[in-house]
């Protein structure tokens, strides 16, 4: 009787908690503000400084290996202890340390600024993956995607909103940016108690259990493989379209930014849209529908005239960054006891490693051109395409399905 009742409860269909979902989205979006602010802030530092395109790539590269690739052990202390508190502060310091790289006096100082901003995004990043997956009830993929909306709104209205901070104030505009900081910091600070942690927060007839296995190593290296190949893709696109229109095309800086914000905008429409559909169709399938469809649009975007090339990139944004929530569903179900882990492996470690592309990408801007560099971002994906096959077949090997 009593394994008849666990089965019903097991198998229950549980609605997700979307006031905490909606919160911990807000601090996302405040978090990742600051990430997509530098993309914008890159143009100025450039001319500011100096700077040749590996330096500028280099900039973006320590942003992305503090903000992302020390995540998984943010994760690792958040599944041995609760660290809601991480919150609020990851939020503050994401904000604060960029905040003040507009007055920075060296470029040294700059790019301690830049640590200290990315490490304040890589310790909200897990904590608040955890707490949202508690919080999803069994729509994994769908209630993922509310809390990861909140972090593409975020890259992509901090564009605009740098773009305006600039308008107003020039490069020390970014002072502007701990205001929306301060603001979530405290929200999250005064709700703390209400936020799950896998111990509470869950009433007791509405528990669904958690599943328990082991790490599945091959489908899980080839999964954070195909996150790194979409890191390299979006950070190349973020990072070198202000620079190629602004530095090699003569555009101002007001239509890179605007490309930016239309790119990570139609991003965050894709994610609300691409968790639905991985839950009804299949979380593969949609990684596969999405690396097949990125070529032809990016280059659609690099050869059309410019209405047709705006929606080409809102289309590759929308497309690219639908699985963003799909990738983290996966990762949690390939470590399912280690979901701290799991979240800081694919918010963080895999997308931070792809990181590294943006410096790779910029020495082939300085000694090929970025012409070749464009084209290279848009032929990426094709490897990604082939990474999912991969995937596809090493869950059939492991799991004896393909989610």
């Amino acid at each position: 009787m009593g394994s008849n009742l666990e089965i019903i409860r097991t198998n229950a269909v549980v609605r997700p908690d979307y006031r905490i979902l909606i919160l911990l989205s807000l601090g996302h979006l405040a978090a990742d503000l600051n990430q997509g602010a530098l993309p914008i802030l890159l143009p100025r530092l450039f001319t500011e400084y100096g700077l040749s395109y590996t330096l500028a790539g280099t900039i973006m590269m320590v942003f992305n290996f503090s903000s992302s690739i020390i995540q998984p052990l943010f994760g690792w202390y958040s599944d041995r202890k609760s660290a809601l508190w991480l919150l609020p502060v990851g939020v503050f310091f994401a904000a604060a340390g960029m905040a003040f790289i507009g007055i920075a006096s060296n470029l040294g100082l700059l790019l301690v600024l830049v640590l200290l901003s990315g490490m304040g995004v890589a310790a909200y990043h897990p904590e608040a993956s955890k707490a949202a997956h508690y919080a999803s009830g069994t729509a994994k993929a769908s209630a993922m995607s509310i809390f990861s909306v909140g972090g593409n709104l975020g890259f992509g209205l901090g564009a605009v909103v740098m773009a305006t901070f600039l308008a107003v104030g020039g490069v020390r505009g970014s002072i502007y940016l701990l205001i929306p900081g301060l603001l979530m910091a405290g929200l999250l600070w005064y709700s703390l108690p209400r936020i799950p942690t896998g111990t509470r927060g869950r009433e007791k007839d509405n528990v669904v259990n958690e599943p328990r296995g082991e790490i599945k190593w091959l489908p899980l290296t080839v999964l954070c493989s195909i996150v790194v190949l979409r890191s390299f893709v979006q950070t190349g696109l973020t990072t070198f379209i202000p620079l190629y229109f602004v530095t090699h095309l003569g555009a101002d800086e007001a239509y890179g930014s605007t490309l930016i914000s239309i790119f990570l905008l139609s991003g965050a429409v894709g994610t609300v849209i691409g968790g639905p559909l991985a839950d009804r169709y299949g979380k593969t399938k949609m990684l596969a529908f999405s690396m097949g469809s990125m070529p032809p649009l990016l280059l659609l975007f690099l050869f059309s005239p410019p209405w047709l090339s705006m929606a080409a990139i809102a289309l590759a944004g929308a497309v690219l960054i639908s699985t963003f929530s799909t990738t983290i569903v996966l990762g949690q179900s390939l470590m399912p006891n280690s979901v701290g882990v799991a979240s800081g492996l694919m918010l963080g470690f895999a997308i931070g490693t792809g990181g590294i592309g943006a410096v790779l990408l910029g020495v082939v801007a300085d000694y090929i051109g970025i012409e070749i560099t464009m084209l290279t971002i848009a032929f990426l994906p094709l490897i990604g395409l082939l990474l999912t096959a991969i995937f596809s077949w090493t869950q059939r090997k492991y799991l004896g399905e393909v989610i």
